[in-house]
């Protein structure tokens, strides 16, 4: 148990307050004022917390978690901002193992509970609290009652840790911070980072041979040629390139299939009328494929069309977006969410940082307003569609650890989870960044 926490503050405010509420509990800290801390590599080694107001940026948060000494106990991190991306960076904060919050209140509570030596308080026994207290803690507590501790009530309406079989107990806070201090905790607690593998099944040189170039996006075809040698599952589909072909291809492959434009300036996601369901013969794929041109035409007169692709035709469950860019030299930041134009509209997204677990990779997903629906189906086709899920996300982060001196960024949209747990990529954009034009301009070695 520590007699003071060291906490890093953004403003001289934030000491204040910081100083006061935890006054109130009986927790002694030793705030210590630096402007922009994370940005300027101010992390001080020992903090126990930072209360921010400017939203730190993916990789100031991964250099402070690499960073922070390894005292065994979580670091708390406050993000007290109306910025739009500031839910972002607390996601990304818990992610990375720091129990993160949004107010000074639950940072006190959180640090408390650190200074009881509180184990698993989401666990905790609440049966000396009133109906209207285990309300307000419901969210973060899972009644299992097995921790060696409880929370009591103590004065002034304020909630506190005391061990089991134990009569001295710490005061927290007041319910809902308490609440929310738990949930941090726990989430932090949860982080795991398993080890990483391997997955190309090829010469990594097949892949340089199709991202070597300038600062681009690639077209759906030669981003899945791309990513094909890392095992991701694809559709069935060929890129046509003539009407004649396209309708020799969807017989072969079979109808109903679907016929959507390849170009890497019209993107299928942003042109959803640039793609058919549906179509069952012949003569319809062919007039199809007039239609898709011309509309690609005039829509972006120096678009580069390279033809239609031709896929099987699948039934999804749910249609899923993701958004994968490297985070630091291990990691990969994932950002996910529904494909659909009310998921895109509500802004319903999920993050997650990989490589993880499978029980890791479902908790992310489970936070979506929709998950419901990405998991319906019973127990057993859940299973099948997390493992799936995973699996495609890990293989994705693989490519991108491998080849991140060359990408910025890879996106899915749509991830198919199809009706019996699969997994089905069906378009996907490579981002190569600018390590080409860097190499021609680094100095040349003399011998």
């Amino acid at each position: 148990m520590k007699d003071s926490f060291l906490i890093v503050c953004e403003t001289a405010e934030f000491a204040v307050e910081v100083a006061r509420v935890a006054a109130e509990v009986g927790l002694r800290v030793t705030p210590a004022v630096i402007e922009r801390p994370l940005a300027t590599s101010a992390q001080t080694d020992g903090a126990a917390g930072y209360l921010l107001a400017t939203t730190p940026k993916k990789d100031d948060l991964l250099r402070l978690r690499e960073t922070h000494d390894a005292s065994g106990n979580p670091l708390c991190i406050a993000l007290v901002s109306d910025a739009i991306e500031a839910q972002s960076a607390l996601a990304l904060a818990g992610e990375l193992g720091m129990a993160a919050v949004d107010e000074v209140r639950p940072f006190i509570a959180a640090l408390a509970l650190i200074t009881a030596g509180a184990k698993k308080p989401w666990s905790a026994s609440t049966k000396g609290l009133s109906a209207v207290d285990r309300a307000r803690l419901r969210f973060a507590i899972d009644g299992s009652e097995k921790s060696s501790g409880r929370l009591v009530r103590a004065d002034a309406g304020l909630l506190a840790w005391a061990r089991a079989n134990a009569d001295t107990h710490t005061v927290l806070g007041e319910p809902r911070d308490v609440a929310v201090a738990i949930a941090a905790l726990e989430a932090a607690e949860l982080v795991d980072v398993p080890a990483r593998r391997a997955t190309s099944t090829t010469d990594a040189r097949e892949v340089l041979d199709i991202i070597f170039g300038p600062p681009r996006a690639l077209s759906d075809p030669a981003s899945k040629a791309a990513l094909r040698p890392y095992g991701l599952p694809l559709p069935i589909e060929e890129l046509c390139a003539s009407p004649s072909r396209a309708a020799s291809e969807a017989t072969r492959i079979g109808y109903p299939v679907r016929i959507a434009l390849a170009s890497p300036d019209l993107r299928v996601w942003d042109h959803p009328d640039l793609a058919v369901d549906g179509v069952d013969h012949a003569a319809r794929v062919r007039d199809v494929f007039h239609q898709l041109m011309t509309l690609a035409q005039t829509r972006e007169p120096r678009a580069r069309l390279l033809g239609v692709t031709v896929t099987a035709t699948t039934e999804p469950a749910a249609l899923l977006r993701v958004y994968a860019t490297p985070l630091g030299t291990q990691r990969v930041h994932v950002a996910m969410g529904f494909a659909d134009a009310h998921g895109t509209a509500s802004h319903d997204e999920t993050i997650v940082v990989l490589p993880a677990s499978v029980p890791h990779v479902e908790r992310a997903f489970s936070r979506l307003v929709g998950a419901e629906l990405l998991f319906a189906g019973g127990a057993t086709i859940r299973r099948a569609s997390v493992i799936a899920l995973h699996d495609v996300l890990e293989r994705l982060a693989a490519f991108l650890l491998d080849r991140q001196g060359e990408l910025d960024a890879v996106e899915l949209n749509p991830v198919a989870l199809l009706m019996g747990g699969a997994v089905e990529v069906r378009e996907a954009c490579v981002h190569v960044g600018d390590a080409f034009l860097r190499s021609l301009d680094a100095p040349v070695l003399q011998r």
